[in-house]
């Protein structure tokens, strides 16, 4: 789970000030991993640690660093 607590007028992930680029970045996927990302239930807390991993590791970014402390 996360551990954002939802704006309960509207059921959205209460954002830390500051911890998020200002814009989403918006891509389309192949018909099947689209499927299967909208099923998950935490699909922006999933796609948010998949694609900073991915960076880690392509050596984007510094390891074990949380976006917001670089």
């Amino acid at each position: 789970m996360t551990d954002q607590p939802r704006d309960p007028s509207t059921q959205r992930f209460q954002e830390k000030p500051g911890a998020y680029a200002r814009t989403p970045v918006s891509v389309l996927l192949p018909k099947e991993v689209d499927r299967v990302v909208r099923a998950l239930p935490n699909r922006t807390e999933w796609l948010r640690r998949v694609i900073t991993e991915a960076a880690e590791r392509e050596g984007l970014l510094k390891t074990g660093l949380p976006p917001e402390a670089e």
